[in-house]
C-alpha cells in the first residue's frame, strides 16, 4: 500500500504551476495599467497650461497697450510744450502799435542817432544797433521786435544808435546792395531826419517782407526803386536825389569799418546781424523779453 501510494503520478504541483502563471500575467497588466496615465488627465493638464498661457499673453498684451497709450500721452505733451514755447518765443512784440510818429533822426559819422528829444522825465535807455539790410535774421528781428522799438522810443524810454553793416554785398544780385541801402538810409536821416516817424519808417520798410531781397537772389532794389521807397514813407524829393545819385555811398562805406570795429570789441571778435549792444556789452536778444528787461533796468 505504501509503493502504491509512492508510485502515483503527482498531480499538485501542474495545477499550482498553472496557477502561479496565470496570477503572474494579471499581476503584470495591472502594474502596465497603473503606469499609464488616463486620457482624461492628460487632456486637463494641456487645459491649465493653455489657460495659464493665454492669462500670460493677455497681461503682457495689456501692458503693451498701458506703455503704448503713456508714449503717446508724453510725446504729445512734448509736441504741445514745443509749440507753446515757439509761440512765445517768435510772437509779435506790443503787436498793433504800428509805426513811429515821435522819433527824429540826427547822423554823425555814418551812424543815425533815433530818439525822441522832446520826452521829458523818463529814463531812457540807449542801445546800438548793427544790421545789414540784406540780412535775413534782420528782418525777422524787425518783425518780431520793431513795433515794441517805435513804442519805446515815441515814449522816450529808448534812443538807438543804428549802424548799418555791408558785409553782404557779395551777397546780392547788384554786389553793392547793403552799401547803397546803408547810403540811402544815411540820405533820409540827412534831409528829413526831424520829420517824425520818417526815418524809422524807410528802415522798418527796408526789412519788410516782399520789400527785402533775398541773399543770394536774382534781383535787388534799385537806387530809383530805393528811392520810391523812401518818399512812400515820407521822405523829401530831396533826400530821393540823394539816394538816386549815390551821393553817401562812400560815407555808408566808410561808417561800415569803423562800426565793424567798434562791434568786434564789443563782442571779442565776432561780428554779425543783428546785434544788440548796451554799455559796450551785447545783449542777449534771443528771449523775447529782453527789450522789457532792458527797460526796466534802473
Amino acid at each position: 500500500m505504501a509503493q502504491g501510494s509512492s508510485g502515483r503520478k503527482p498531480t499538485g504541483p501542474q495545477n499550482n504551476k498553472g496557477s502561479a502563471g496565470g496570477n503572474s500575467s494579471k499581476s503584470a497588466a495591472s502594474k502596465s495599467a497603473a503606469s499609464k496615465p488616463a486620457k482624461g488627465g492628460k487632456q486637463q493638464s494641456i487645459s491649465r497650461k493653455s489657460v495659464a498661457q493665454a492669462r500670460t499673453s493677455n497681461s503682457n498684451n495689456r501692458t503693451q497697450l498701458i506703455i503704448g497709450v503713456v508714449a503717446v500721452v508724453v510725446i504729445a505733451a512734448i509736441i504741445a510744450i514745443g509749440i507753446v514755447m515757439n509761440q512765445k518765443a517768435t510772437a509779435v512784440q506790443n503787436a498793433g502799435y504800428g509805426a513811429s510818429t515821435k522819433s527824429v533822426a540826427t547822423e554823425s559819422g555814418g551812424v543815425v542817432t533815433v530818439s525822441n528829444p522832446t520826452a521829458s522825465g523818463i529814463s531812457t535807455k540807449t542801445i546800438d544797433l548793427y544790421e545789414d539790410a540784406l540780412c535775413p535774421i534782420c528782418a525777422e528781428f524787425e518783425s518780431q521786435f520793431g513795433q515794441q522799438i517805435n513804442q519805446a522810443v515815441d515814449e522816450g524810454k529808448l534812443t538807438i544808435n543804428v549802424h548799418m553793416l555791408t558785409f553782404l554785398d557779395p551777397h546780392s544780385f547788384s554786389q553793392n546792395y547793403s552799401t547803397r541801402a546803408a547810403a540811402a538810409l544815411l540820405c533820409v536821416a540827412q534831409e528829413d531826419g526831424s520829420q517824425a516817424g520818417v526815418y524809422l519808417g524807410f528802415h522798418s520798410a527796408l526789412f519788410a517782407s516782399g520789400t527785402q531781397p533775398t541773399e543770394g537772389g536774382t534781383s535787388d532794389l534799385s537806387d530809383q526803386q530805393l528811392a520810391d521807397l523812401a518818399t512812400s514813407k515820407g521822405a523829401s524829393e530831396a533826400a530821393a536825389q540823394c539816394i538816386t545819385s549815390g551821393q553817401n555811398v562812400a560815407a555808408a562805406t566808410a561808417a561800415d569799418k569803423s562800426s565793424t570795429a567798434t562791434l568786434s570789441t564789443a563782442t571779442g571778435g565776432q561780428v554779425g546781424t543783428p546785434t544788440v549792444v548796451q554799455n559796450g556789452k551785447p545783449v542777449n536778444i534771443q528771449s523775447p523779453d529782453w527789450l522789457t528787461t532792458l527797460l526796466a533796468q534802473p
